[in-house]
């Protein structure tokens, strides 16, 4: 066997065993927030988006145009022209942000291969979905609990449509804001804020172990409140915390309201954050980039601005339209790549046989020769 002959056979037989190996079929297996292991059989084409926070990640990534159904705060997020984009492509509004007013007949209409859910306000909707046969994801989506949840989102959702380094760029994005927003609001360092969320049958407020407060953490802020989660408390509560700010971030909160609810009584600063403000600092996803300069605002209104002022190296302000009135550990989703399947292994082992005998003629030929 001359040596060209030799040459070309492994040349062949490399270039086949590669075909086998790239053509083979490899669904994605990732674990949502949830713990389950989901199997994907090819990247989805039809996308229901249940929670904002997560249509707004597959917005930034550029996914917007595979989606086919959102939940009713979706459909109208000024977010990167979210809401006109979604409307012009005739989107569908499968209903409000909780899972008892989501229209689960109408995602069934849809036909979606996927459905991205919250991990919070949907997770009653599971055994719903699995009667029906619908492939559901669950991220941490609003139930963030701290920025690697979030980060955590992000790349679930680029493992899921194959955009890993979307994704990744993505995550270093928000991760040097919060680097830079650290910088800029070093005067405001150690303030205790206290965030009111809602009036509903008492004052509600952001405890520790979430997203707001995880924030404040990183920003070098404190957060007054000493309540964990969402929490309604007393006007006596909120005045032995002694916070040195309060940000009411609710919709529908007014002065009269605020005043109502004793708040002007403590003697605190106050400043109430209006509708763009509020998602902006609530909404655990790719807005989290604008936080620190929507809270240095917001210190600056409430106590004044400070005598030493921080220019971060990289502007923490972004162009907003609205359509309507570092070291981070991050906990990145487990990915589990499926096998080749057994004919496809057949077909290997065969080719590698071939090519261990090529391999071993050449050597005995060299050997004879010499």
């Amino acid at each position: 066997m001359s040596k060209l002959v030799q040459s070309v056979a492994l040349a062949l037989l490399v270039t086949l065993v590669f075909s086998v190996l790239v053509s083979a079929k490899q669904p994605i297996v990732v674990v949502d927030a949830l713990g389950r292991s989901v199997e994907l059989p090819s990247i989805p084409k039809r996308v229901v988006s249940i929670a904002p926070s997560i249509t707004q990640i597959l917005a930034n990534l550029g996914l917007l145009d595979v989606v086919v159904g959102v939940d009713s705060f979706s459909i109208g997020d000024w977010y990167l022209n979210i809401s006109s984009r979604l409307r012009e492509r005739g989107v569908v509004d499968v209903g409000g942000y909780w899972w008892s007013v989501i229209k689960v007949e109408e995602i069934l209409k849809l036909n979606p291969d996927i459905v991205l859910a919250d991990s919070g306000a949907h997770r009653p909707l599971l055994e719903t979905f699995e009667s029906y046969n619908v492939t559901v994801v669950y991220l941490h989506g609003g139930s963030a609990k701290s920025v690697n949840d979030v980060l955590s989102d992000i790349y679930t959702i680029g493992l899921v449509f194959n955009e890993t380094s979307r994704a990744e760029s993505l995550v270093n994005e928000i991760t040097s804001a919060l680097d830079e927003g650290l910088k800029l609001l070093k005067p405001f360092s150690g303030r205790r804020i206290l965030v009111v969320i809602d009036f509903w049958q008492g004052i509600w407020v952001v405890g520790k172990a979430t997203f707001i407060d995880d924030v404040f953490s990183r920003l070098g802020l404190i957060n007054a409140a000493t309540t964990y989660g969402w929490s309604a408390v007393s006007i006596e509560t909120i005045s032995k915390w002694n916070p040195d700010i309060i940000i009411v971030a609710c919709s529908y909160a007014t002065n009269e309201t605020i005043r109502e609810a004793g708040l002007y009584d403590l003697g605190k600063p106050i400043v109430l954050l209006n509708n763009t403000e509020i998602d902006i600092i609530s909404r655990p996803g790719p807005l989290i980039t604008l936080v620190p300069q929507v809270l240095y605002t917001a210190l600056e209104r409430g106590l004044g601005k400070p005598v030493e002022t921080v220019t971060p190296t990289t502007p923490l302000t972004t162009t907003i339209t609205v359509t309507e009135t570092k070291t981070t550990t991050i906990t990145t989703p487990i990915v589990q790549v499926v096998g080749l399947e057994a004919g496809q292994v057949v077909v290997i082992t065969v080719i590698v046989a071939i090519l261990a005998f090529i391999i071993g003629l050449t050597i005995g030929l060299k050997r004879r020769r010499s």
